[in-house]
């Protein structure tokens, strides 16, 4: 049986049918991406504005939480309007207002002229120390070399910058823009100095005037040991022991004459500076009563602009000289025949050395000339005197000399010529004091201090007077008893003195 062979429409391919609905999906396919590529576009605005926000809001904690140079004390800077605080969550809206400050904030050149508010945000101090010159130790505060330039220029004529000392401290504060908005250069309690900015932002010098206050104070006390020891224990400047025996010289050694309870008095001032005890000023009464010695009185009497000590009759205490030209501590050398320290054999020491601080003031032991005032090898700063009847004293190892003083200058007993050092060959700040006449050297112990002089008559109802008033004071003072001294606190009798030959 055969088969018929299919139609032969049966044998040809299907074509596919036309259809309506291509076009229609074909559009909702590139919809479809167009949805996908506005999605991703959105979200990488939102993650680059995410990183945005983030990089400034960083920065901008960053620069809330960096070390400032203002104290604590100092007010912060106020953030700009509109910022958010620093403890608050960051919004773009804050970082766009806190960019203008943001770039404010780069740096520039800083302006002269500070607000009327600008408060201190650091200040540096140092020491004068060893530099070699003023402006050095300005950099050691952290100055720059125009800076330097500046304050010294400021402070020129004002300041001797070739007297500095290393104890001398100078201060630099500086306004929050960094800039010096005032500098201070402390010599001493009294002695300051400034240079601040004026209102056209320059720098101007001046010295600063330091208040002085002085305060009248009596004391008393019995001794215990020695009278160093005695007024140390009681809080009081072992340099009295020098008033006691300047005014008394001639009449007791208080360095071999003193006695455990023995009693003594005393009425002076004090000058304070800033609360700290600047110096001892005038001695107004002493009283003294020992075992040895009996009762010792003195009272200061001003007469002419001059003063001296006096009796409670009125005779003055010294004669036509003064056997110890300063107040000292102690007595660390006498005169005679000592052995050398430095040549190793007896030798005459031809003086007298008083222990002082340095800067104590040196007197001129009578009237006289000065022949010579200059360095003079182991003696340092030596200054010489001529007097009547051919006497000559001597002054070695100063610190410095009065000002203006110098060969040929006339000058009075008592009058202030130099000033207490340890210049030369010295183991310390001391004074050697020598007399000689005829080109032979004296002990000024035994040579000097003769009877004084009465009172001038007319003078005698108003010292009467003084008198028992500070009599009266001295009756009222209470004795006190002096703490222990502890060992090791007093100075050594035996130093300072002189290591080298004297030249004099």
């Amino acid at each position: 049986m055969t088969s018929e062979p299919p139609p032969r429409d049966a044998l040809r391919p299907l074509r596919p049918l036309p259809s309506i609905d291509v076009p229609l999906l074909r559009s909702e396919r590139s919809a479809a991406r167009n949805r996908h590529v506005v999605i991703f576009v959105i979200a990488g605005l939102l993650l680059l504005g995410g990183a945005t926000a983030l990089v400034f809001g960083m920065h901008f904690r960053a620069e809330q939480a960096a070390p400032s140079a203002v104290e604590p004390d100092a007010p912060s800077e106020p953030l700009p309007a509109g910022a958010a605080s620093p403890s608050a969550p960051l919004k773009m809206s804050d970082v766009n207002a806190v960019r203008p400050a943001l770039l404010d904030r780069a740096p520039q050149a800083k302006s002269s002229a500070l607000p009327a508010d600008a408060t201190v945000a650091s200040r540096n101090s140092a020491t004068f120390g060893n530099a070699g010159s003023f402006s050095a130790a300005l950099e050691k505060t952290g100055c720059s070399r125009d800076e330097s330039s500046a304050l010294i220029t400021a402070l020129t004529g004002i300041i001797d910058f070739r007297r500095a000392h290393p104890a001398d401290t100078l201060i630099v504060e500086r306004d929050p823009l960094g800039e010096i908005e005032r500098f201070e250069y402390r010599a001493s309690l009294t002695q300051r100095y400034e240079a601040r900015r004026d209102a056209s932002g320059n720098l101007k010098g001046r010295q600063i005037e330091v208040p002085v206050r002085t305060v009248r104070v009596a004391r008393g006390g019995i001794v215990a040991g020695s009278l160093g020891d005695t007024l140390e224990g009681l809080k009081l400047g072992r340099t009295l022991v020098g008033v006691f025996g300047e005014v008394f010289a001639g009449q007791v050694n208080f360095s071999t004459d003193t006695r455990t309870g023995d009693q003594f008095r005393i009425v002076f001032d004090e000058d304070h500076a800033d609360g700290t005890l600047l110096r001892y000023g005038t001695v107004h009464a002493l009283e003294y009563k020992g075992e040895k010695t009996g009762l010792l009185r003195a009272f200061w009497h001003e007469l002419s602009n001059e003063g001296d000590f006096y009796d409670e009759q009125g005779r003055a205490l010294h004669g036509g000289w003064l056997r110890t030209p300063l107040r000292y501590d102690h007595v660390s050398s006498g005169f005679g025949m000592r052995f050398h320290p430095v040549l190793k054999r007896k030798k005459l020491h031809n003086g007298i050395d008083y222990a002082a601080a340095t800067g104590t003031p040196v007197r001129a032991a009578a009237a006289g000339t000065v022949t010579f005032a200059g360095p003079k090898g182991p003696n340092g700063n030596l200054l010489v005197l001529s007097h009547a009847q051919g006497y000559q004293t001597f002054y070695a190892h100063l610190s410095r000399f009065a000002s203006g003083l110098r060969a040929g200058n006339k000058v009075k007993q008592r009058e202030v010529i130099a000033f207490v050092g340890s210049t030369g060959r010295s183991t310390g700040p001391h004074l050697h004091f020598s007399l000689k006449k005829g080109g032979k050297f004296l002990d000024p112990a035994s040579q000097l201090n003769g009877p004084g002089a009465p009172m001038s008559p007319r003078d005698l109802p108003d010292y009467k007077r003084r008198v028992r008033e500070l009599s009266n004071v001295l009756a009222k003072t209470k004795l006190e008893q002096p703490a222990p001294v502890a060992p090791g606190t007093a100075p050594a009798q035996a130093a300072p003195s002189d290591l080298g030959e004297e030249e004099l």
